[in-house]
């Protein structure tokens, strides 16, 4: 129904809306005859896509001119337009409305469709028709003039620029000339010139500390030889001076030798000069060069010998004279290098200084270069465009496919309309049937039930067939099921000191009891201590155990959750049936019928009286009692208040099996009494609309709980359900 009524919108709405026409007409680019030249309205490249997007950006422009679009809308009088009386504002509007309807198609190359659109189909053909016709003639009839006028403007261009080039290469040249040596390009050959003078100056500092050395030596033998100790006195007569001269003459020779080779002059001199020495006697080296006439001191008128002209000090002055001369010619050269070394550091900082302003000079000059050489192949190409013109060998424009009337309007799209509205009418019938379904297949999963209703999911509890290891259920159920059960001795009332010694025949609901390590029980001590987490501190708390329907496992998860709160949180429990109509704690805990809150309650009982200890669960348990008006008694809130408040005294936690809140009325002065509510959910049983309304009675004066109970394996969260992998142990093993 959804469908057909959906559908038949779209039809409605497709008549109603305005139609929109668009007539096309196919356009070929003849390529040029002769190959690899452009012509003048074809990029730099012969790529098919670059040809196309350049053709196209040509005929747009042209086509969206305001003189033509102008011209056209006043011959097919276009939107009512009428040149006389018109105003700018006005003829902008007309030509911007037309340019949003012009569009370009590029198909397979080199065919390009342009289409116009209008309300009626005959003046959308009309239209593109006249648009198309007038741009293949213009096309035509101005490329040469465009040629022509394009080959003008280029060349004043070059000229222009080659004015440009001229200017900038002399002021080039004039740079280059006024700073040469301190140019960019002449940097290296500068460093490898001091490289070369720095190598050079340190040759010439060792050569002066050779001269140097050698002047020192000559110093010390004429001081050697002038000095007067070593002529007179009480020693001279054992002093034989030829030697002294022989080992100074020898000194005089090595020094040579350091720095001068054997065919050096003063090498062979001072050679011969030892010679001569070694074959002279001490007696002949006296006479000839020492004590010679007496001469008479003016002052003191004593007669003294007078040293005749000495060769060998001659030759030591002589030596000393010329080490001078070479020493100064050698600091000469030194200062020379370093002046040249100056000059070239000087070229280096200026070469720093200047390369800016260079290279801004020659960035200048390569881009009038390239801009030249650019615009001189636009002015080669253009003018090979142009014969190719006059020859009919250029691109060219024909129609191949004229305008047609055009069947179906482009706007409103029919088949979009309709497929559309066939899809929105499938959506909303099988979301609408989905919807319901989910609201009436009720929660899946704990997270659905905290989106859904915002309260927190103590456990998600998994059906109890899955504790069950093979015939478990079979062997237990039946004696379970047995409407009334003989008391047994396993069970005794506070006061009673009998111990049991049989076997409590309790139902195989109670899982954590039977099989304490499945993973079902570990969600009944999930929510335990969760419980716990929500009470906090709080001494003695009232936990009331409500849900909407009847079989939604209330009165299992109840015993369920006392067993853990006993056993293995060590918490003091009692368990409260006041399900008074429909009361099942005694049968899924093997207790047969007897007194409990109808007799208390009515007061025909007192609570010591009626309340039992269950040896094997380890929960005190008030059963509901025998007495079928009892119900009338949970109408008396104070009683019911009374009681609970005597139990909060004696035990830790207080269980409170409830009736169902949808279909019994006493169940809201139940839930009243409690402190945190654990209200139990069947998953995939009962519906959502119903979870709501049960959870809107409770209110939120109260902490409030779901435990959603009877989850399958595949809907379980962490697949909890294989918690555990191991075979468990047989059923008396397992029971504390």
């Amino acid at each position: 129904m959804a469908v057909v009524v959906s559908t038949g919108l779209s039809w409605g709405l497709y008549e109603w809306l305005p139609k929109s026409y668009r007539s096309s007409v196919l356009v070929q680019f003849e390529e040029q005859k002769v190959r690899y030249v452009q012509s003048v309205d074809e990029p730099a490249g012969d790529k098919p896509e670059f040809v196309m997007a350049n053709r196209v950006g040509a005929m747009s422009e042209w086509l969206y001119k305001q003189e033509l679009l102008m011209q056209v809308a006043q011959e097919f009088h276009l939107y009512g337009y009428e040149k006389e009386g018109s105003t700018r504002e006005y003829d902008d509007y007309i030509a911007s409305r037309m340019r949003k309807e012009v569009k370009f198609d590029v198909k397979e190359a080199p065919f390009v469709r342009v289409s116009f659109a209008d309300s009626s189909p005959e003046m959308a053909r009309d239209v593109i028709a006249r648009l198309s016709g007038l741009f293949v003639k213009e096309h035509s009839e101005s490329r040469a003039v465009i040629a022509e006028s394009s080959s003008e403007f280029l060349q004043h261009e070059l000229d222009v620029l080659k004015k440009k080039l001229e200017v900038k290469e002399k002021a080039l040249a004039e740079f280059k000339q006024s700073h040469l040596g301190q140019l960019p390009e002449q940097l290296n050959s500068n460093m490898h010139a001091i490289d070369r003078l720095e190598t050079e100056l340190a040759a010439q500092q060792e050569v002066e500390k050779t001269v140097s050395l050698r002047l020192d030596s000559v110093d010390k033998a004429i001081r050697e030889y002038e000095d007067p100790a070593s002529d007179v006195g009480p020693q001279r007569a054992t002093k034989d001076p030829r030697l002294s001269r022989i080992k100074q003459l020898e000194r005089n020779l090595a020094a040579l030798q350091s720095t001068y080779k054997e065919s050096y002059p003063d090498v062979a001199s001072v050679r011969n000069e030892i010679k001569k020495l070694q074959a002279m006697s001490t007696e002949d080296y006296i006479e000839l060069y020492i004590d010679q006439e007496p001469a008479i001191d003016s002052d003191t008128g004593v007669k003294r010998k007078r040293k005749a002209i000495d060769p060998y000090k001659t030759e030591l002055t002589k030596q000393r004279e010329d080490i001078l001369r070479e020493l100064e010619l050698v600091r000469l050269r030194q200062s020379r290098i370093k002046a040249e070394i100056r000059k070239y550091e000087a070229r280096i900082e200026g070469t720093t200084v200047n390369q800016q302003e260079l290279m801004s000079i020659q960035r200048d000059y390569e881009n009038l270069q390239k801009n030249y050489q650019s615009i001189l192949e636009k002015k080669m190409t253009i003018g090979m465009a142009s014969d190719l013109e006059q020859k009919s060998q250029g691109t060219k424009l024909r129609i191949v496919q004229q305008a047609g009337l055009p069947n179906l309007p482009e706007k409103p799209n029919i088949y979009f309309i309709l497929f559309g509205g066939f899809g929105f009418g499938c959506a909303v019938g099988f979301g609408s049937a989905f919807g319901i379904e989910l609201l009436r297949r009720g929660f899946v999963s704990a997270e659905e039930v905290e989106l859904t209703l915002g309260l927190p999911v103590l456990a998600a509890i998994s059906q109890f067939e899955s504790a069950w290891p093979g015939s478990a259920k079979g062997s237990v159920e039946p004696v379970a099921r047995k409407p009334r059960l003989l008391s047994l001795p396993g069970l005794n009332r506070e006061d009673s000191t009998t111990s049991g010694a049989m076997q409590v025949a309790v139902g195989p609901e109670l899982v954590a009891m039977w099989y304490p390590r499945s993973a079902v029980a570990e969600q009944y001590r999930v929510a335990a201590t969760r419980l716990g987490l929500m009470v906090d501190k709080q001494k003695s708390t009232v936990v009331c155990i409500s849900s909407a329907l009847m079989g939604e496992g209330k009165t299992s998860t109840a015993l369920n959750l006392a067993h853990v709160l006993s056993r293995d949180l060590n918490r003091k429990t009692v368990l409260l049936d006041c399900d008074l109509k429909r009361p099942m704690v005694h049968a899924y805990a093997g207790l047969e019928l007897a007194a409990g809150v109808a007799e208390v309650l009515l007061g025909h009982k007192t609570l010591e009286e009626c309340l039992e200890y269950h040896e094997q669960l380890g929960v005190w348990i008030l059963p509901a009692g025998i007495e079928q008006s009892g119900t009338a008694a949970l109408t008396h809130a104070d009683r019911l208040s009374e009681l609970i408040a005597s139990l909060r005294e004696r035990f830790d936690y207080v269980v409170v099996d409830s009736p169902p809140l949808l279909p019994v009325a006493e169940a809201m002065l139940i839930v009243r009494s409690a402190d945190v509510v654990a209200h139990v959910v069947r998953a995939r049983a009962t519906s959502r609309d119903v979870v709501s309304s049960a959870i809107k009675m409770i209110g939120q004066e109260r902490a409030v709980a779901v435990i959603l109970n009877g989850v399958e394996a595949q809907d379980a969260p962490y697949s909890y359900y294989n918690y555990s992998s191991r075979v468990y142990e047989s059923n008396r093993k397992q029971l504390r």
